[in-house]
């Protein structure tokens, strides 16, 4: 079975990505638009999904309706690149004739309007929604809603617990593993870490936060701050120019994305570089971070990948589901459950080696692996 992962190049330039499908970048609290995404990039690869909905054939119809639901777009470079590659991996299934129409709604971080979104392409009769939520509750009657009309739901990139629906997810508790490990190793007992979370209440960020209080404080080491930057660089440097300024002392911070945010607050102050810090995938990231451990290891760090692209993993499941290949339980996590486990990290000791594999890619790329739908047919089903 292939198990290739592929660097794939993503712009994060989102109103090109949608200008060129003439849909809106954006939708309106009052009145909830849906925007045609269909990029031309490829290239990529996929996961699955699991769902009692019925089989059905390329004679039957031709292509599946698809809606993809993602929280927010401005402002968070994650999000904009999890949008630019569904985009990409939706246009190749329609070149595949997998899918017929596809279409992206974007909440703004407003749970009021992500609910009117959803329940507008339930109502519209789409075969496939995928949902990259706000937040890990206040969707359960639109998700009864949806299987009841056997649309394939599924929940990408973050838990959502409901047993009506798939989630598709990056293993987020061997993420902050990883990163904890690291931060045990490289600053040891008695050491002061700043924590930075992402959103309060997201699923993602909490299974993190959850390992990293257990983890470090196991290990001796004081988490003197803990603050959310809501996956912002802008807030992200907020809090740490207020982190600076109040004088608190700490010996290193441990970060859920956003590091350029933290960069841009410690190098505008002045101050000595912590003696570690953790984690954003961005390109423009790593090369920054590398950038000042060109000579020698002057600033500690270690690079995760947080994989954008595993909405378009989710979508190449969902697409195996409504051709009626079924989800091999000993490949999955649970019953409703699809991890994929971070395979790219990047330290000081392999550093060349990295910068060298994303020679190609430009800053404002992040990097993402994912699976086409063959791939995910083989990894993830009987």
């Amino acid at each position: 079975m292939k198990k290739a992962l592929s660097l794939f190049l993503t712009l994060m330039l989102v109103a090109g990505l949608f200008a060129g499908c003439g849909g809106e970048t954006k939708t309106t609290q009052q009145e909830p638009k849906k925007e045609e995404t269909q990029t031309a990039k490829e290239d990529g690869k996929s996961t699955e999904t699991k769902t009692e909905t019925p089989t059905e054939t390329k004679t039957e119809k031709k292509g599946f309706k698809v809606a993809s639901h993602n929280a927010v777009i401005e402002g968070n470079p994650y999000r904009a690149v999890y949008e630019t590659q569904m985009a990409a991996a939706a246009q190749k299934a329609k070149e595949m004739g997998l899918i017929s129409q596809f279409d992206s709604f974007v909440a703004n971080n407003d749970p009021a309007l992500e609910a009117q979104q959803i329940e507008q392409s339930i109502n519209e009769g789409y075969d496939i929604i995928i949902v990259n939520p706000i937040a890990a509750s206040g969707l359960d009657a639109l998700i009864q809603k949806a299987t009841d009309a056997g649309i394939t739901y599924i929940n990408a990139d973050c838990i959502y617990d409901s047993d009506k629906i798939l989630n598709v997810v990056v293993d987020q508790a061997a993420w902050a593993e990883i990163q904890a490990d690291y931060v045990i190793k490289t600053l040891g007992k008695g050491a002061k870490i700043v924590q930075f979370n992402g959103i309060d209440g997201n699923s993602a960020s909490e299974i993190r936060s959850e390992v990293w209080q257990k983890k470090l404080t196991e290990a001796g080491i004081d988490i003197v701050k803990t603050v959310a930057h809501n996956w912002s660089d802008v807030e992200a440097k907020q809090l740490m120019n207020e982190i600076i300024a109040s004088g608190l002392e700490f010996d290193g911070i441990i970060n859920q994305e956003s590091a350029n945010g933290i960069m841009d607050a410690i190098e505008e102050s002045k101050i000595e570089y912590p003696k570690c810090i953790t984690s954003s995938e961005e390109v423009s990231w790593i090369r920054r971070i590398a950038k000042v451990n060109e000579d020698h290891e002057a600033f500690p760090y270690i690079v995760v990948e947080n994989p954008p692209g595993i909405g378009a993993t989710a979508l190449a499941i969902a697409l195996n589901i409504r051709m009626g290949n079924e989800l091999d339980p000993a490949k999955m996590s649970g019953e409703n459950l699809i991890y994929y486990t971070p395979q790219w990290i990047m330290t000081y000791e392999n550093q060349k080696e990295r910068l060298e594999s994303i020679a190609d890619l430009p800053d404002s790329t992040s990097v993402s692996s994912f699976l086409s739908v063959e791939e995910a047919k083989e990894k993830y089903f009987k």
